[in-house]
């Protein structure tokens, strides 16, 4: 029945080539007779549920049930720890159940104060309503296009500071309030300027009121958070059940760590997006390929849609020869496909083999234009959307080789002189062993970019401008 209804389905789903189709395929194959909820739990998608595992399973069963997240427009991009949220609510509705994506246009004019320690900044409408596009395309591609997405400024815009008071305020008291834990933590702070603002104090109702216009307009009856939503997610129960005398449910999902304890989804600082105007796909598929032994399994099971058994067998030929990184090379091929397509796939790989694999030696191979081309695309513009250091083409050209590979490395210049004595600088692939070399114009890959290897693990790609 499963696999029938989303073949039904096949034309609404974002799935761009025969490989996700098979995989899709094989996801439901294998799950068809397992409850969902059995299957959050397994893959570790699971912290809190306000109902027991019996009552959460019989629940939905007998039953397809609508349910919910809401989405902050604070960046014009969703993240790795919002893909998380996503993939529960992919594998719900592939077992049927209805999701409901809500962007937070109303609230993020206010800020979540949940686990921060100072007020949010204020956000223009203009800054919003331009980031909801790019969230809306987000969601769409795990979901599918016939997702139904909200916006809550539609039932909160007109909601006068009366109706406010009178329709949802008299439903909360204070005492409780105040003994949520991002609560205390702001109010027991010694600094002035980390209190909490009556703005953020009500925030946690407009939530709860979202959750509660949802029950009674979309029959919605589960709202899905990140651990840190739990208070917010039982005053939205608590409202429904006091205001029209219903039952909702909440399922919180855990905090994204690694095998340390560290929050997992940035690089070198930066958060990990999911659009590729903010992470390229070869950034996406990078940050992949380099998560450690101790986290590649757990991660397959959150991230992809490879069965459980596979995964299995996966880790166990990964820990035959771990430096070939075969689970990180999977991990990496299947979550970049699901966020960027075949196509994104295609080029992160291809845009890895030029930087590290059988494509190096193109590099010095350029043609009129400073440019070449690999496999129908300009090394150029792929090279454009890697990680690459900014020099300034006018400070630059025509100084001397080593000065910038020391500019780069942090290393002295005596020491960078060495390594070209030792003959393990390569520029473009060409070996370089005279310090006394300077940068030419006709060695810039599309007049702007060249890569510097010191030995085997040292790479610096750099952009003049």
């Amino acid at each position: 029945m499963l696999l029938n209804s989303y073949i039904r389905n096949f034309k609404k789903l974002n799935i761009q080539n025969q490989k996700q189709w098979f995989g899709l395929r094989n996801y439901c194959a294998t799950t068809k007779n397992e409850n969902v909820i059995d299957i959050l739990k397994a893959r570790g998608f699971i912290h809190q549920m306000t109902e027991t595992d019996d009552v959460m399973r019989s629940i939905t069963e007998k039953k397809k049930i609508t349910f919910y997240t809401g989405f902050d427009p604070t960046a014009d991009s969703l993240h790795i720890g919002n893909l998380l949220t996503l993939m529960v609510m992919s594998h719900l509705k592939k077992h049927g159940h209805n999701p409901i994506a809500i962007v937070g246009g109303a609230t993020a004019l206010i800020g979540d104060p949940s686990g921060k320690s100072t007020d949010r900044p204020v956000l223009s409408e203009d800054f919003i309503e331009n980031n909801l596009v790019y969230l809306r395309e987000n969601i769409r591609t795990i979901l599918g296009e016939d997702t139904t997405i909200l916006n809550n400024i539609d039932w909160n815009k007109n909601l006068s500071i009366i109706n406010f008071l009178r329709d949802i305020g008299t439903y909360f008291r204070v005492g409780t309030m105040i003994k949520k834990d991002f609560i205390q933590n702001r109010l027991n702070s010694e600094n002035d300027d980390s209190g909490i603002s009556y703005t953020e104090f009500t925030y946690s109702l407009l939530q709860a009121n979202d959750f509660a216009h949802l029950y009674h307009n979309n029959k919605c009856e589960l709202q899905i958070g990140g651990s840190d939503q739990w208070g917010n997610i039982v005053s939205g129960i608590d409202l429904i059940r006091k205001r029209y005398k219903g039952q909702g449910m909440g399922l919180t999902i855990p905090l994204l760590t690694n095998s340390e304890g560290q929050k997992l989804g940035k690089s070198e600082g930066n958060s990990i997006w999911l659009s590729p105007h903010k992470t390229s796909s070869y950034m996406f598929y990078q940050y992949w390929i380099q998560i450690a032994d101790a986290d590649v399994e757990k991660l397959l099971k959150l991230f992809t849609y490879l069965p459980l058994n596979e995964i299995s067998e996966i880790v166990s030929q990964h820990n035959q020869n771990p430096h070939l990184r075969t689970a990180q090379k999977k991990l990496s091929e299947e979550v970049t496909r699901l966020v960027h397509g075949q196509k994104g796939l295609e080029e992160a790989l291809l845009t890895t083999e030029i930087l590290f694999g059988k494509y190096s030696d193109a590099l010095s191979n350029l043609d009129e234009n400073n440019n070449c081309i690999i496999e129908g695309k300009s090394v150029g513009d792929l090279l454009s959307k890697a990680n690459y250091i900014s020099l300034s083409k006018s400070k630059y050209l025509n100084q001397k080789i080593v000065n910038i590979l020391s500019e780069v490395s942090g290393i002295s210049s005596t020491q960078a002189r060495k390594l070209f004595t030792d003959k393990v600088v390569f520029m473009n692939s060409k070996l370089i062993n005279d310090p006394k070399i300077t940068l030419a114009e006709n060695q810039l890959i599309s007049n702007h970019f060249i890569l510097l290897k010191s030995g085997k693990k040292n790479f610096h790609l750099i952009k003049f401008e």
